[in-house]
């Protein structure tokens, strides 16, 4: 889907009370060898929270090798050590994802998926983009806002966007 609908669609899910507040960008950079770029989300015109391709995979690699060295995996050719290999960017990639470094695609995708979400699933996702999208969705009445469950281990951004959601709608959170 094109971005400038994509962004259209899933910001019509805002509450009035936010919409233009919050706003969802990204660019490419074409010029750069790969092409690829970032996403961002800013409130007031005030970037917040960044989905940076080129971060993730310098975060990723460096996981990764850390992990593949923990375990001994020294040799992606040989076929004894090829599956832990394989094992341990997949672990670079939750671990990552656990602690919120995402990359444009990622953020993206998570967009598109938003897009065929109900409320409820979105909220009680594991993926940040959806819980923090759902917070702002115009069908979270503001009695669920009050009494809303923040998880231990909540992400600073779904975090503040429940704040500010929160705040621009007079609800005091229990």
């Amino acid at each position: 889907m094109q971005w400038s609908k994509l962004k259209a669609r899933v910001e019509a899910f805002f509450a009035p009370s936010v919409a233009g507040r919050v706003e969802l960008r990204t660019t490419r950079y074409r010029h750069v060898h790969d092409g690829e770029g970032r996403g961002w989300i800013t409130i007031d015109g005030i970037e917040v929270y960044n989905f940076c391709t080129l971060k993730y995979w310098v975060e990723w690699n460096a996981l990764s090798a850390e992990l593949r060295q923990a375990h001994g995996v020294t040799d992606l050719r040989n076929p004894e050590q090829r599956q832990a290999y394989h094992d341990a960017g997949r672990e670079a990639e939750r671990i990552l994802a656990e602690r919120g470094i995402l990359s444009q695609g990622w953020f993206e995708t998570s967009l598109a998926e938003y897009l065929t979400l109900a409320l409820d699933d979105a909220l009680a996702s594991d993926d940040l983009v959806h819980r923090a999208l759902a917070v702002l969705d115009g069908r979270l009445g503001k009695r669920r806002l009050q009494s809303f469950p923040l998880r231990a281990d909540e992400s600073p951004l779904v975090r503040r966007l429940l704040d500010l959601r929160c705040e621009a709608e007079g609800v005091r959170r229990r």
